[in-house]
Protein backbone atom coordinates (compact mmCIF):
# COMPACT_ATOMS: atom_id res chain seq x y z
CA UNK A 1 0.00 0.00 0.00
CA UNK A 2 2.84 2.64 0.96
CA UNK A 3 4.61 1.75 -2.60
CA UNK A 4 1.66 2.75 -4.14
CA UNK A 5 1.24 5.86 -2.96
CA UNK A 6 4.91 6.70 -3.27
CA UNK A 7 4.19 5.16 -7.19
CA UNK A 8 1.67 7.84 -7.20
CA UNK A 9 3.54 10.85 -6.15
CA UNK A 10 6.19 9.94 -7.64
CA UNK A 11 4.02 9.43 -11.26
CA UNK A 12 2.24 12.72 -10.39
CA UNK A 13 5.63 14.69 -9.77
CA UNK A 14 6.61 13.73 -13.48
CA UNK A 15 3.47 15.01 -15.16
CA UNK A 16 3.82 17.72 -13.51
CA UNK A 17 7.53 18.52 -14.56
CA UNK A 18 6.65 17.78 -17.89
CA UNK A 19 3.44 20.04 -17.91
CA UNK A 20 5.72 22.88 -17.15
CA UNK A 21 9.40 22.33 -19.73
CA UNK A 22 6.91 22.66 -22.84
CA UNK A 23 5.89 26.43 -21.90
CA UNK A 24 9.75 26.79 -21.36
CA UNK A 25 10.61 25.25 -24.90
CA UNK A 26 7.57 26.18 -26.80
CA UNK A 27 8.74 29.46 -28.26
CA UNK A 28 11.85 27.05 -29.18
CA UNK A 29 10.77 24.67 -31.06
CA UNK A 30 8.39 26.88 -33.02
CA UNK A 31 11.34 28.82 -34.04
CA UNK A 32 13.20 25.65 -35.33
CA UNK A 33 9.91 24.05 -36.95
CA UNK A 34 9.32 27.71 -38.93
CA UNK A 35 13.18 27.60 -39.94
CA UNK A 36 13.06 24.26 -41.47
CA UNK A 37 8.99 25.30 -43.57
CA UNK A 38 10.69 28.46 -44.50
CA UNK A 39 13.06 26.47 -46.87
CA UNK A 40 10.47 25.00 -48.72
CA UNK A 41 7.90 27.61 -47.99
CA UNK A 42 6.78 31.42 -48.28
CA UNK A 43 5.61 31.94 -44.53
CA UNK A 44 5.41 34.43 -42.13
CA UNK A 45 6.23 33.66 -38.58
CA UNK A 46 2.72 36.20 -37.39
CA UNK A 47 0.90 33.56 -39.46
CA UNK A 48 1.83 30.98 -37.55
CA UNK A 49 0.03 29.21 -34.40
CA UNK A 50 2.12 26.54 -32.43
CA UNK A 51 0.77 25.28 -28.99
CA UNK A 52 2.62 22.02 -26.12
CA UNK A 53 0.07 20.33 -24.07
CA UNK A 54 0.38 17.53 -21.83
CA UNK A 55 -2.15 14.96 -21.51
CA UNK A 56 -2.98 13.44 -17.46
CA UNK A 57 -1.21 10.43 -18.81
CA UNK A 58 1.57 12.41 -19.41
CA UNK A 59 1.87 11.78 -23.23
CA UNK A 60 2.34 15.26 -25.51
CA UNK A 61 -0.05 16.68 -27.82
CA UNK A 62 1.83 19.37 -30.58
CA UNK A 63 -0.23 21.76 -32.70
CA UNK A 64 0.76 23.38 -35.05
CA UNK A 65 -0.73 25.79 -37.67
CA UNK A 66 0.76 28.07 -40.46
CA UNK A 67 -0.79 30.21 -43.59
CA UNK A 68 1.66 29.36 -46.48
CA UNK A 69 1.57 32.26 -49.32
CA UNK A 70 3.05 29.96 -51.98
CA UNK A 71 5.66 26.86 -52.21
CA UNK A 72 9.06 27.50 -53.52
CA UNK A 73 10.34 25.88 -56.33
CA UNK A 74 13.15 23.91 -55.47
CA UNK A 75 15.73 23.09 -58.34
CA UNK A 76 18.07 19.88 -57.26
CA UNK A 77 19.98 17.31 -58.93
CA UNK A 78 19.72 13.27 -58.68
Amino acid sequence: MENQIVVNRLRGMLTNDKKENPVKMESIIKSEILYVLKNYMDIKSDNSEFSILVNNDGEYEITFYTKVNRLKVLNYIV
